[in-house]
């Protein structure tokens, strides 16, 4: 009999241990409740989940994303918080994630039935995340097609590269502010860069106009078509111009790519990733003995490496280096628990988890140390501090690159290289990303697997009409917004929620019980301090800080003030699903009472049917959760007069 006031529920923490499934054995592949629907697919092989996983992660994160977020960080002053937010956050959760979905063989939304139905919110967020990523992306794919293409038909024409010198004479360009290689270092410039935000001096002569390197008029005006012909005056938010043509058929083929990537799952995409995950290791190794081997190498590699303290003290560089945390690693998009639900049960992740976090960690740090060897050179060549040698934002890569290439023999050898594996890493990021939302739409609908080519074609083609705007002349200011706020600043909203229902109301013992059941092995204190406190607790601290020292999105000022505005409303539409679904599940879940609603949509029906009516009254009040030494959470509560000590 219990005490009024306050009891034990330990009848409930031995029922809970015979509702969770075996944690160990291969799992069932045909879909539960109905044998006429398809079976759940797994790998073939174990190298192509690893692969695929390093495809996803190892990604356009680590090569494009993560250098231009450095150099716009003050280099070391990002790389420091960087690497403190992985240890403490980053792979803890990539392999919570991947053991999380390879032991309830779930996808990022159905996977929450199982385990809290209040957090469903989290996987339809993860879902809206990773179809706006997928929308924004491709155009960074359609960017690279478009330069690889123009730089093979130089090639084969025996011409320069098309941002060579003689591009200052191009009808696109703006000759007075063009600014040709051969003309560096033989002139009296105070201030030289591909973008020169104060340039006193051109050959003696007192100027008014900033000054762009050939590199960067050829990205702004003929990939992006930015600016009118010949013109200073760009497009942007507030006129976004024309359809850009060309720039449209690279997106339309690299859609063409992806879908016939995707169209048989994961056993063809299983096998692109042996292409995607090996080949831009391959040329980024050999970009970085290039870009190494450059005078003035070494200055762009300190500056990669020491931070600036003044930077390092920055809330934004923290918000900054925790938002590149998650997208270079993948974690709390869904992706990874899509991924590891394809494995059969008794798979070693965790394995798997540290030899793909590694690899990630240092393709992050090996691409910022190609990148900032190729910024030293520059910075040599033209004379100029490596802070202002270019210009911050999306475009460092296909400025700075191009740029360095065109310096060196075989520019275009070193071009198509460069370009091809962009494209491949694009089109990895691009896999993991759809791949997870189609996922949770067969998990939702299992008989939609008999029609993924329509499921997937259909897709496509939507994200196709939805990108249209990104590839018109001003559409590289919806670029800056989607990727600052779709897919940066929101990720942590639902990773957060991830966190405090797995540790505190799934049970970080019975989570523990899961996988180590499941993997026979048992984990550190480093794991279950850093999954039940350290991890949650950065992503807080982060997030109260950025609210606290926020700062809009202006891009230099080029934004107009209502683009802030904008990626707000973008941010919401995914953070929003959290508290929508959060009340969906209170409202369907049973009980006489609210509070017996909220009680029962924070465990599952198959954890709470074997309790009786008289373990639990409808005269409760809910206290708080805390760990049961066995597995689970005990229930504190009180006015239980109904409890009458037995089940």
């Amino acid at each position: 009999m219990g005490k009024k006031g306050s009891f034990e529920l330990t009848t409930i923490t031995s029922t809970v241990a015979t509702t969770i499934p075996p944690s160990s054995g291969q799992v069932e592949t045909q879909t539960e409740g109905d044998p006429n629907t398809p079976a759940r697919v797994q790998w073939d092989h174990k190298a192509e989940f690893v692969l695929s996983c390093i495809s996803m992660s190892v990604g356009l994160g680590n090569v494009w994303r993560f250098p231009y977020l450095a150099y716009s960080n003050g280099g070391g002053a990002f790389l420091l918080p960087y690497l403190i937010i992985l240890f403490l956050c980053g792979r803890p959760m990539y392999f919570m994630e991947m053991a999380f979905g390879q032991y309830h063989q779930e996808g990022p939304v159905t996977i929450w039935k199982k385990v809290s139905p209040i957090g469903r919110g989290i996987g339809i967020a993860q879902c809206i995340i990773q179809a706006m990523i997928s929308m924004y992306y491709v155009v960074i794919m359609a960017w690279t097609s478009y330069y690889f293409w123009v730089t093979l038909i130089s090639a084969f024409k025996g011409e320069d590269v098309p941002w060579g010198d003689h591009f200052c004479h191009n009808e696109w360009a703006h000759y007075e502010t063009c600014v040709p290689v051969n003309y560096v270092n033989q002139t009296d410039i105070s201030v030289m860069s591909p973008y020169v935000p104060v340039l006193e001096f051109f050959n003696g002569t007192e100027i008014k106009e900033k000054k762009y390197s050939v590199s960067q008029q050829y990205y702004d005006r003929v990939i992006l078509q930015k600016y009118k012909k010949g013109d200073t005056k760009s497009y942007g938010l507030g006129d976004m111009g024309d359809v850009n043509w060309i720039l449209l058929a690279n997106l339309a083929g690299s859609w063409v790519v992806i879908f016939f990537t995707l169209v048989k799952g994961i056993k063809t995409a299983g096998k692109v990733v042996y292409v995607t995950s090996t080949l831009p290791f391959i040329v980024l190794f050999i970009i970085l003995g290039r870009g190494a081997s450059l005078e003035g190498a070494a200055d762009g590699i300190k500056y990669f490496i020491y931070p600036q303290f003044d930077k390092l003290l920055d809330v934004e560089t923290w918000r900054n280096a925790a938002e590149q945390m998650f997208y270079s690693l993948s974690v709390g998009f869904g992706a990874l628990v899509m991924l590891g639900s394809y494995n059969k049960r008794n798979n070693n992740c965790y394995q798997d988890a540290m030899i793909v976090s590694v690899a990630d960690t240092a393709t992050s740090v090996i691409s910022g140390v190609a990148m900032f060897s190729v910024l030293g050179y520059l910075a040599r060549q033209m004379n100029v501090g490596i802070d202002v040698v270019a210009e911050e934002g999306p475009g460092l890569a296909f400025v700075t690159f191009p740029e360095a290439f065109n310096r060196m023999p075989v520019p275009h050898l070193w071009s198509i290289l460069f370009f091809v594996m962009l494209y491949t890493i694009g089109l990895g990021s691009e896999i993991g990303a759809l791949e997870t939302v189609l996922t949770i739409f067969y998990d939702e609908w299992p008989k939609l697997r008999e029609k993924k080519p329509m499921v997937c074609g259909l897709t496509c083609f939507v994200c196709f009409l939805v990108g249209i705007p990104f590839v018109t002349q001003g559409g590289v200011e919806i670029f800056l917004i989607f990727d600052s706020y779709a897919g940066g600043f929101s990720v942590l909203f639902p990773a957060l929620l991830e966190l405090m229902i797995l540790a505190w109301v799934y049970g970080l013992r019975r989570f523990l019980d899961d996988i180590e059941g499941m993997l026979d092995r048992k984990f550190n204190i480093y794991w279950t301090s850093t999954w039940g406190l350290l991890a949650p607790l950065t992503v807080i601290i982060v997030l109260v800080m950025s609210f606290a020292f926020y700062t809009p999105l202006n891009h230099g000022g080029d934004l107009p003030a209502f683009a802030d505005g904008l990626g707000w409303v973008l941010a919401m539409v995914s953070i929003i699903q959290l508290p929508i679904w959060a009340i969906v599940a209170v409202y369907q879940a049973k009980g006489n009472t609210l509070a017996e609603k909220f009680h029962q949509s924070l465990w599952p029906d198959e954890i709470m049917e074997g309790y009786t009516a008289n373990a639990v009254t409808t005269d409760f009040t809910f206290s708080s959760v805390k760990l049961h030494e066995n597995g689970g959470p005990n229930l504190y509560m009180y006015d239980n007069e109904g409890y009458d000590g037995k089940k």
